[in-house]
């Protein structure tokens, strides 16, 4: 007699499986929404595909405005611009429920507005969902920035892309790190904000310089505003001295007048942090200010968890306690010096 093998389910707490079925009216669930401007798990196991993609899609832009609210727009802003995010940064952000965020995420998955997918794991089970943007999404988004949807294949193969085990826990790492800030600052009474966050594409494009940040933001904590270069080390999965090459564009673009913001390495060793200090010494001091941290559970980098590059101060610093500097206003290189007030 051959015995069946239970199936395997998604993570417990982690609802959004549950069938997807559009409500009449938007959630009307309490909501924190979120005020930041957005303008290594690696397997060979198989993605699960979603199964909605289809019926989702038929769903026309006109009549899904009766149901979406800002805060779904801008669920699908960030999808649009940062890739892929799990349940759990977007509850993190958006929601104060992970009940109230799945059940949301999944009637917008039935509209079309949002995608996922998620992946065994070796233990039995699957992983988080993870969430993308979807046909109606990816309309929406682009129709805001007054842009050409992309072809149904297009969006295939970006999802494609996306859910690519060797590059999908760098993309979610880099991910969590701004969101980390988010949270400190939705949790601050006020003190701090993530007033801007840039994805590694928006940043490459908005600086006209060739620097391959993985992310850029303007980070503000008790009358402080400091913006910041994110270099996110994924398992050493890059040598010591190509990290180093990066900085190059960055000393570029300082010249150049535009900002001298610090770069930060968040690394995921402390082997790894001591090496590249060694090497930033026998480097020797430059115009963009380095800092570097480690990503361990529980890290805050919003906290006192960066070694500053040649600071003779033996403790760490808060990130906004930083060296950091605006540029030139009249630099065509500084693309948001007058639109966010800043000064020298």
């Amino acid at each position: 007699m051959t015995t069946r093998r239970p199936p395997r389910l998604p993570p417990a707490g982690d609802t959004s499986s549950t069938p997807d079925t559009l409500s009449p009216h938007p959630s009307s669930s309490t909501s924190s929404t979120s005020s930041v401007s957005s303008s290594s798990v690696s397997t060979t196991y198989p993605v699960s595909a979603s199964s909605g993609s289809a019926r989702s899609a038929a769903t026309g832009v006109l009549p899904a405005q009766a149901h979406l609210t800002d805060r779904d727009r801008q669920i699908a802003d960030w999808l649009d611009r940062h890739g892929v995010l799990t349940t759990a940064q977007i509850t993190a952000v958006f929601f104060r429920s992970p009940i109230t965020a799945a059940h949301r995420l999944a009637k917008l998955r039935t509209v079309g507005l949002v995608d996922r997918f998620h992946r065994p794991i070796t233990r039995g089970g699957f992983g988080p969902w993870h969430w993308v943007i979807g046909p109606l999404g990816a309309e929406i988004t682009a129709a805001s920035r007054d842009e050409a949807p992309p072809t149904g294949a297009a969006l295939r193969r970006r999802h494609a892309r996306l859910a690519d085990s060797s590059h999908l826990a760098h993309r979610l790492g880099t991910n969590q790190f701004f969101i980390d800030l988010h949270t400190h600052a939705r949790h601050s009474d006020g003190t701090a904000a993530l007033r801007l966050w840039w994805s590694e594409r928006d940043t490459a494009k908005r600086f006209r310089r060739p620097i391959r940040a993985d992310g850029h933001a303007l980070w503000h904590e008790n009358g402080t505003t400091i913006g910041l270069f994110l270099e996110y080390d994924t398992a050493g999965a890059e040598n010591l001295a190509r990290l180093l090459d990066k900085l190059h564009g960055y000393e570029e673009l300082a010249g150049d007048g535009g900002p001298a913001y610090p770069v930060l390495f968040w690394l995921h060793s402390a082997d790894r942090e001591t090496h590249l200090h060694q090497m930033l010494a026998h480097r020797g001091p430059g115009p963009v200010p380095v800092a570097t941290g480690l990503h361990t559970p529980g890290a805050d980098p919003a906290g006192p968890v960066w070694r500053l590059a040649g600071d003779p101060r033996p403790a760490r610093r808060r990130l906004a306690e930083l060296p950091s500097r605006h540029g030139q206003p009249d630099s065509v290189y500084n693309p948001h010096y007058d639109s966010l007030g800043l000064a020298e």
